[in-house]
């Protein structure tokens, strides 16, 4: 398992975004990855944490993107 900070900016902090996060290995494969729901906030800029369960021993993570489509089952926890 990897923990991953993300730092998010929006140009409209009021909308939801999702965001995937991956985790990878040492050759560069992607070894997990967990879509992450950042509500919407008062700020342009916010920074979520996660873990992401890995298949492998992980060395990296990193953003595999963001968007604003985010899907219904994800919801704030």
């Amino acid at each position: 398992t990897l923990s991953v900070t993300v730092k998010v900016t929006r140009a409209d902090p009021s909308r939801p975004v999702v965001c995937i996060v991956r985790a990878r290995a040492i050759d560069g494969g992607e070894t997990g990855r967990r879509e992450v729901l950042v509500p919407p906030s008062s700020q342009d800029t916010v920074n979520i944490t996660t873990s992401v369960k890995s298949t492998r021993r992980p060395v990296v993570g990193d953003v595999y993107g963001c968007g604003t489509d985010v899907p219904p089952y994800l919801v704030a926890s």
